[in-house]
C-alpha cells in the first residue's frame, strides 16, 4: 500500500473513507475545487470508483493488504464496493450511513427544491437567491473530517446545498440575482423547512397634499385615529393591487398634518412589503396610488427605487432648501418698513430651536440649528401678511414665526417685539425645484 503521506488524491480519499463513512455528495465536497464542470456527486462517485478499481488491481496482483484495506474500507464506500465486496467475501455489504448527512443530501436538495420552486411562485418571484443553515452537529462532523486532513479544496455542505438548489430553480425557468434578489429561499436541514424571505417592492416619486388635517403617518390612538385621514392611508389602493400585506412611506421630510404640501410636491418612497404581486409598472403603481387619495392625496411615481433611495430620502434629502408660504397674524398692528425688517434680519440668518413645546410629549427636548436663507413678506393687512420662506429642511417654521415662549431664537416675534401667529402654512418647494425666486 502507499504511505498515508497522502501524495495523491486516491490516497487522501482511502485514508479518508477507512475512518469515515462518506455519500458521494460529501466525499465530493471534501474536493471541491478540484476539477471543473463537475457536481460534488460526480466527484464522490468517481473517487469511490477509482478507488475501487485501484484495491481490486492490487488484490489481483496479490497484495493481501488491499484486500483488508478493501474490506475496511467497502461498508464506508458503498453501493459502487457492493459488487466487488460480495464476489470476494460472499457475504452482503451493510453500507454505513454518511457521517456527515445520514445520507440525506440528495434528496434534501431535490425536495427543498419543489418546495422552493411552489412557494416563489406563490410570491410571484422570479429573481431569488438562496440560503441554507444546517444544525451544529452536521458542521461540526464536517469541519473536524476538514480539519483533521488538511482539505484545503473542500467547501461546506450550506454552498453546496445553495448552489445545487439555485441551478434546479434556475433549470424550472427562474433567475439568480446576486444583486436584487425579490426573494431570499432559506433551507434548514434536514427536514428540509424552506422559508421565503420576500423582499419589497420600491418606487420612487412625489406626493401632494391639497387638504389640511391630514397625517403623512396612519396615527391609530386608543381612542380611534388621531387624523381621518394620511398620506399613508392612500397609499392603500396600491397596497391592495399588488395584494401587499403593508405599505410604508419613507419621504423626504414630512410636514405637519396642518400644513399643505403643494407646488413641487415632497419627494418619496413607497415600500410595499410581501407583495403578491410583483408584476406592475410604475405608471400602473401611480394609478392604483391616485385611487386611493379621496382627492386630497395626488402621487407621482417616476420610477421604481432601492433601499439606497429609502436611505437617501430619508437622511441626506431630508435637510435640503425648502420654500414655505406661511400666513402670519400679529397682534401689533405693522408697517411695510416692518416687513422689510423682517426680510433683512433673516437674510442668511442661522435659527437656534428647541424642541417645540406642542411635541416635546413625544420628542426629546433637544437644541439645534437651522439656517433661513431669505424671506420674502407680502402685506394683506395691518395685522396680517404673507411670508415666504427659503429655509434648511428641518426647520421648525411654526416657531420661527412665534418664538415658542424663547424656545427658538431670533424669531418674527423677536424683530417684530409683537405676538406673532402661523395662521397657514404650505410647503411649496423643495430643493432644487424650488419655482421662482423670492
Amino acid at each position: 500500500m502507499e504511505s498515508t503521506a497522502y501524495s495523491d488524491i486516491i490516497s487522501l480519499a482511502i485514508e479518508i473513507l477507512r475512518k469515515h463513512p462518506l455519500c458521494d455528495r460529501c466525499l465530493g465536497r471534501m474536493f471541491a475545487r478540484l476539477g471543473m464542470g463537475l457536481s460534488n456527486k460526480d466527484r464522490g462517485r468517481a473517487l469511490k470508483l477509482l478507488i475501487v478499481l485501484h484495491l481490486h488491481n492490487k488484490i489481483l496482483s496479490g497484495d493481501q493488504e488491499a484486500v483488508q484495506v478493501f474490506k475496511e474500507i467497502a461498508p464506508n464506500i458503498g453501493e459502487h464496493a457492493r459488487g466487488l465486496y460480495e464476489e470476494l467475501f460472499k457475504e452482503e455489504l451493510r453500507v454505513r450511513r454518511c457521517s456527515i448527512c445520514g445520507n440525506r443530501l440528495d434528496n434534501v436538495i431535490t425536495t427543498a427544491s419543489i418546495i422552493a420552486y411552489n412557494k416563489l411562485w406563490e410570491w410571484d418571484i422570479d429573481r431569488f437567491l438562496v440560503g441554507a443553515r444546517a444544525p451544529f452537529d452536521t458542521i461540526r462532523a464536517e469541519e473536524s473530517i476538514k480539519t483533521e486532513y488538511g482539505l484545503v479544496y473542500s467547501e461546506s455542505i450550506k454552498n453546496e446545498v445553495k448552489r445545487e438548489v439555485g441551478k434546479k430553480l434556475q433549470d424550472y425557468g427562474l433567475t439568480v440575482d446576486f444583486d436584487n434578489p425579490e426573494g431570499v429561499v432559506v433551507i434548514d436541514l434536514w427536514e428540509p423547512h424552506v422559508t421565503v424571505q420576500v423582499n419589497p417592492v420600491f418606487f420612487k416619486g412625489f406626493y401632494w397634499k391639497n387638504g389640511r388635517n391630514i397625517s403623512q403617518s396612519y396615527w391609530p390612538t386608543r381612542w380611534g385615529l388621531k387624523y381621518e385621514f394620511s398620506v399613508e392611508q392612500a397609499t392603500w389602493g396600491l397596497k391592495d393591487t399588488m395584494k401587499a400585506e403593508k405599505t410604508v412611506i419613507h419621504a423626504s421630510g414630512r410636514e405637519d398634518a396642518d400644513a399643505r404640501m403643494l407646488g413641487t410636491g415632497r419627494p418619496l418612497v413607497i415600500e410595499v412589503k410581501r407583495p403578491r404581486k410583483r408584476r406592475i409598472s410604475p405608471s400602473e403603481a401611480e394609478t392604483a396610488l391616485n385611487s386611493g387619495g379621496r382627492g386630497f392625496v395626488h402621487f407621482r411615481i417616476t420610477g421604481f427605487a432601492s433601499r439606497f433611495d429609502v436611505r437617501l430620502y430619508k437622511n441626506e434629502l431630508s435637510n435640503i432648501r425648502k420654500l414655505y408660504k406661511a400666513l402670519v397674524v400679529s397682534e401689533s398692528p405693522l408697517s411695510l418698513s416692518d416687513l422689510s425688517k423682517l426680510e433683512t434680519e433673516f437674510s442668511e440668518r442661522v435659527i437656534s430651536q428647541r424642541t417645540p413645546a406642542r411635541v416635546l410629549h413625544r420628542r426629546s427636548d433637544l437644541e439645534r440649528t437651522r439656517k433661513v436663507y431669505k424671506i420674502k413678506n407680502i402685506s394683506v393687512s395691518r395685522h396680517v401678511f404673507y411670508s415666504f420662506i427659503l429655509a434648511e429642511g428641518g426647520l421648525y417654521v411654526k416657531e420661527l414665526i412665534s418664538g415658542d415662549e424663547g424656545r427658538t431664537k431670533p424669531s418674527f416675534a423677536d424683530v417684530l417685539n409683537s405676538p406673532t401667529y402661523c395662521v397657514d402654512l404650505d410647503v411649496i418647494g423643495i430643493d432644487s425645484e424650488i419655482p421662482g425666486q423670492l
